[in-house]
């Protein structure tokens, strides 16, 4: 998770749903963003490269400088300052964890995202998710890491997290961003079934990255 300004080009060290945040926690109503394998997996001592220019290696989303919601979103605010955008229609909730937000789409429960902000607990970002991974996958069926990265996010320290587990309905995906600004970790995250991930999720994780605060 180490990006620049709100771009995020490469592949990450890996994360949400809320402890620390943990979005993990957030994550789907449970705590489920926090964790990295625990078969000893150690992250990766050469982070990748992440472009703060847009120009420069695409694919990433950077964030707009205006404060228009894209089609389709709104903006919210939460915990110590933090602003996203989510869907239109969804409702939010206070989730599981410090300082976490959680909405959840009213046509599919199996469809959530999640943000927040609080105190951070450690200013090394990788080790406190590695430690969220170890403790999800103690605690949930099949969990997998797809990836821990390090990165930029608005030239601030941030990681992400990308994994699935099975939630007894199937296999559920997540993927979650969290970011270190002056003590506080704010996080975002979104999750949902792995076969509509692509096309359902994927699009709206994008759009929270792009336009997430501070």
């Amino acid at each position: 998770m180490v990006a620049s300004v709100r771009s995020l080009s490469s592949r990450w060290l890996a994360l949400t749903f809320a402890a620390a945040y943990l979005v993990v926690s957030a994550i789907v109503g449970v705590a489920l963003l926090t964790m990295p394998n625990a078969n000893t997996v150690q992250p990766p001592t050469i982070p990748p490269s992440y472009l703060s220019d847009d120009s420069v290696g695409g694919g990433s989303p950077t964030a707009e400088t205006s404060r228009v919601a894209p089609t389709g979103f709104q903006f919210v605010s939460g915990p110590e300052n933090v602003e996203t955008v989510i869907p239109l229609g969804w409702p939010t909730v206070i989730a599981g964890g410090p300082g976490a937000m959680r909405a959840t789409d009213p046509s599919d429960a199996g469809r959530v995202v999640g943000y927040g902000g609080a105190r951070a607990k450690s200013t090394d970002l990788v080790q406190t998710r590695v430690a969220d991974e170890t403790s999800l996958s103690e605690r949930t069926v099949g969990y997998e890491r797809i990836d821990l990265t390090r990165a930029s996010y608005g030239g601030h320290m941030a990681v992400e997290w990308e994994f699935t587990y099975d939630d007894g309905r199937g296999i559920q995906h997540v993927r979650a961003l969290y970011w270190l600004v002056n003590e506080v970790e704010y996080f975002i995250f979104a999750a949902g079934a792995e076969p509509v991930w692509d096309t359902r999720m994927k699009p709206i994780y994008d759009a929270m990255v792009a336009h997430s605060r501070p």
